[in-house]
């Protein structure tokens, strides 16, 4: 059995985190989700939240296409999620891919 090299493994990653962000993006859409509704849109556990901040919510954040509509307050029981213009553009970008499909 051959092991995948040290390049083979991150670019592995960067697929799975870009299709993460995909996922998050058509997810919350044109809309503001609270945080377990994304869970659940996902397909995830609620008691994955972990799962979802590491890898979905700041991939996405610290790409600028998500943010919170409370960024100072980010423990706020009230707290969602939406789209940055970026991130809406991003979508465009996703929708016409799909489309071409």
């Amino acid at each position: 059995m051959q092991r995948n090299s040290k390049k083979e493994q991150a670019m592995n990653t960067k697929i799975k985190t870009e299709e993460r962000i995909e996922r998050i993006i058509k997810a919350i859409g044109k809309s503001s989700l609270p945080r377990r509704e994304l869970i659940a849109d996902l397909g995830l556990r609620q008691e994955s939240r972990r799962n979802f901040y590491t890898n979905y919510l700041n991939p996405a954040r610290d790409r600028g296409l998500v943010t919170m509509q409370f960024p100072g307050v980010p423990s706020m029981p009230e707290q969602t999620y939406r789209l940055t213009e970026k991130g809406l553009e991003y979508l465009d970008e996703l929708s016409k891919k799909e489309q071409a499909i």
